[in-house]
């Protein structure tokens, strides 16, 4: 079990999409849907990147991915 601190920065007020959102994106050439689990205002552009969670029997997280690239609302 692993024990996970508390977040100490604020979620973007102008972040389209929310936590727990259920979204479709392309990565690496093909299509994935998952979690966003979390998001950023990237220092450098100014722009919110996204942390998703594409689930399954074992979780894999993708860092910094851009707002831009992610297709919308995966409709359940």
């Amino acid at each position: 079990m692993f024990l996970f601190r508390k977040k100490k920065f604020k979620y973007p007020e102008n972040a389209k999409y929310k936590i727990k959102d259920f979204v479709n994106f392309r990565y690496q050439n093909e299509l994935f849907f998952g979690y966003i689990f979390d998001a950023k205002i990237d220092k450098e552009t100014n722009k919110i990147t996204y942390t998703i969670q594409i689930c399954g029997q074992c979780p894999y997280l993708i860092y910094d991915y851009k707002e831009e690239d992610i297709i919308g609302l995966k409709i359940k």
